[in-house]
């Protein structure tokens, strides 16, 4: 293996996120097992004792890192525009998902992993974003982040749903825009059914 040459100077935020991009990318399509601070640090062009500098807690903190990152792309720039029509708003929102899921990006790899790990602290973590999307969904079907029992436990069973379909499509032949059409109008009777079968909710929006 060849001499790594001096890491450029960073300051220690930028670096840690340089580090854990590349975790991620190795992460993603290797798993745990194939996380190494050598790799990570080959990828990133720095030595190995600073990843470890920067993570002290090991593999296991490295890829919990990873899986925060994962969680930050995927639930980030959700629209929930009020300005914006609800059918507008739940088609960007299922392209961006499905642009994770189509590629498919290490975002999605890694969350899809975290969502069968064994270590407890990786799935609260994804189980964080999770929460994230379903108080998304909420607000921009409900008009609130924090739904109803009822509505919390059907959006969590439409993700699971959702997230299966995605990883089945992707080696398919159906067209995108029926895929968007069934999940669309699967994720709208979800919500509108557990409303019904709940208690009443005033959502403004409806």
């Amino acid at each position: 293996m060849g001499v790594v040459a001096a890491p450029r100077r960073l300051s220690p935020e930028v670096r840690r996120e340089q580090l854990v991009d590349a975790a991620l990318a190795i992460a993603a399509r290797a798993g745990t097992q194939g996380l190494s601070f050598a790799r990570v640090a080959e990828r990133a062009g720095v030595t190995r004792n600073l990843v470890y500098h920067y993570f002290p807690g090991g593999r296991s903190d490295l890829f919990r890192a990873t899986a925060h990152r994962a969680g930050q792309q995927l639930t980030g720039e959700w629209q929930t525009d009020r300005e914006i029509p609800l059918p507008e708003r739940l088609a960007a929102n299922l392209d961006r998902i499905i642009d994770h899921a189509a590629r498919p990006t290490d975002a999605w790899l890694l969350y899809r992993q975290s969502r069968a790990s064994v270590d407890p602290e990786v799935l609260e973590i994804a189980a964080d974003y999770r929460r994230a999307l379903i108080a998304s969904i909420s607000i921009n079907h409900l008009g609130t982040p924090d739904p109803p029992p009822l509505v919390r436990i059907a959006l969590d069973g439409f993700l699971s749903y959702g997230e299966t379909a995605l990883d089945a499509w992707r080696d398919s032949e159906v067209p995108r825009e029926e895929l968007v059409g069934v999940l669309g109008a699967t994720l709208v009777a979800t919500v509108d059914a557990a409303v019904a079968a709940g208690a009443p909710v005033e959502t403004g929006v409806r």
